[in-house]
């Protein structure tokens, strides 16, 4: 079983099934007073019970389902062994019940009655079976968050400082705790997402220059996470020469571009707007472009250091073969990095 070990699983299914062959379905009628009759009925109840939920708890757990599933499944297979559990009693004459046994003609509503009640001492099973399962599901939820921001935590915080938005990644874990309620498998995936966004980000931190590629890896990270966030506010594409990719860029230059792009641009409109990133390569010039929809307006000082940081950078790595220029464009802002290659 993929939620608790086999010995706790076996420990309550055998229990479980025993109180109720042994308490809640001991017939105690005269017909049962002889030790055959009885032994073969409480033996039969036993093994129907024990055998068919755990059929159903391996099937169940070993298959994803859809919401939909996830009610008739259980619904139709505790019908199901209630109505093994009739055909029981069918079989025995129905002699655990008082009619039966004093030669009372049965009427049709004693068997709707005798098949209810069937029903009733499966359903308990069902019921404990998905609550103790959905309280396990949404402890491993818990731990997967939990380490989600042990990692954030561990990580080398001064790089990141430098390097992430701590504003973003906060966003971005509440983001996933919200998807865990009502879409786990996107948020499995953004968990995902995230932490290959950190492994990435941690991975330049020591390198001066990095190829494209590397560098779009990053952001296309960076995007999913925040597309989560903004949903069809952000709406972002690719235009990326394949001659670009391995040209050398300053490590979190178009992820901080990007993030300019979205937090000023984008963020800032209710209808949100679109994003596009842009790569060429002619005549020895690499030119990239971040475009998004927007006007220029009087940066924050923590981004203001940033886009300094990065036009230090490109002198640095490039001396005067590279250039950094924000110009508007009709509706659009666009940030162009140039580097003569």
């Amino acid at each position: 079983m993929k939620f608790f070990s086999y010995r706790v699983y076996w420990i309550m299914q055998i229990s479980w099934w025993l109180f109720t062959t042994l308490v809640l379905r001991q017939p105690t009628t005269k017909y049962f007073e002889q030790p055959m009759q009885l032994g073969s009925y409480l033996t039969i109840n036993f093994l129907v019970g024990l055998l068919f939920t755990h059929f159903y708890a391996k099937t169940y757990l070993n298959k994803d389902r859809e919401n939909g599933q996830m009610i008739v499944f259980p619904l139709v297979s505790s019908l199901l062994l209630g109505l093994g559990f009739f055909l029981i009693d069918y079989f025995f004459g129905f002699q655990r019940y008082r009619k039966p046994s004093m030669g009372i003609a049965l009427e049709p509503y004693d068997y709707y009655q005798f098949f209810i009640e069937s029903v009733r001492y499966v359903i308990i099973w069902f019921l404990f079976f998905h609550l103790f399962l959905s309280n396990r599901k949404a402890q491993r939820k818990e731990l997967q968050l939990a380490n989600a921001e042990m990692s954030l935590k561990t990580a080398e915080l001064e790089n990141l400082k430098n390097q992430l938005n701590p504003h973003f990644l906060f966003n971005a874990i509440n983001s996933i705790k919200a998807l865990t309620i009502f879409d786990p498998e996107l948020a499995r995936q953004a968990l995902t997402e995230l932490s290959q966004l950190l492994r990435t980000s941690l991975s330049m931190g020591n390198q001066q220059l990095v190829p494209l590629d590397m560098e779009l890896k990053l952001v296309r990270d960076y995007l999913f996470l925040e597309k989560i966030r903004y949903e069809k506010r952000l709406d972002y594409s690719f235009d990326i020469k394949q001659e670009t990719l391995n040209l050398s860029i300053p490590p979190m230059s178009v992820q901080l571009l990007v993030e300019n792009a979205i937090k000023h641009g984008i963020g800032k409109n209710k209808l949100g707007g679109k994003l596009r990133i842009v790569s060429d390569y002619s005549q020895n010039v690499f030119t990239l472009k971040v475009i998004n929809t927007g006007k220029i307006t009087s940066i924050a000082s923590d981004e203001g250091v940033g886009m300094k940081n990065l036009q230090k950078r490109l002198l640095l790595n490039f001396q005067d073969k590279a250039s950094f220029a924000l110009t508007q464009e009709n509706d659009s802002v666009v940030a162009t990095i140039t580097i003569m290659v």
